[in-house]
C-alpha cells in the first residue's frame, strides 16, 4: 500500500514500481560504486536523503547532483525526487 510522507506518494510509488520492473529492487537505491568513471558535470547543490522500505528491505541513501552518475541516479528517481532538469 502507498504510504509515507512524500507529497506525491502515489506518483512516487508508481515510478519506483516502473523503474523497479527493469532493475533489481535495491539496485535502484544503491550508491554509485567507488571507482566508477563519471562525467565531471556539476548538476547543482541539491541533495536528497531517501529513507524507508522498498520491497521489504530498508532503504537509507543519499542522492546528489555532483557528477554525471549522481545526476543520472537523481533523474531516474523523479518523481520520488523533484525534477531539476
Amino acid at each position: 500500500p502507498t504510504g509515507g510522507t512524500h507529497p506525491e506518494r502515489q506518483a512516487a510509488c508508481d515510478r519506483l514500481s516502473e523503474v523497479g520492473a527493469t532493475r533489481a529492487g535495491q539496485e535502484l537505491f544503491r550508491a554509485t560504486p567507488e571507482g566508477t568513471m563519471c562525467t565531471m558535470i556539476y548538476g547543482g547543490d541539491a541533495s536528497a536523503r531517501i529513507v524507508g522500505t522498498w520491497e521489504g528491505r530498508a532503504v537509507d541513501t543519499t542522492v546528489t547532483r555532483g557528477d554525471g552518475c549522481e545526476i543520472a541516479r537523481w533523474n531516474n528517481l523523479v518523481p520520488v525526487l523533484p525534477d531539476l532538469r
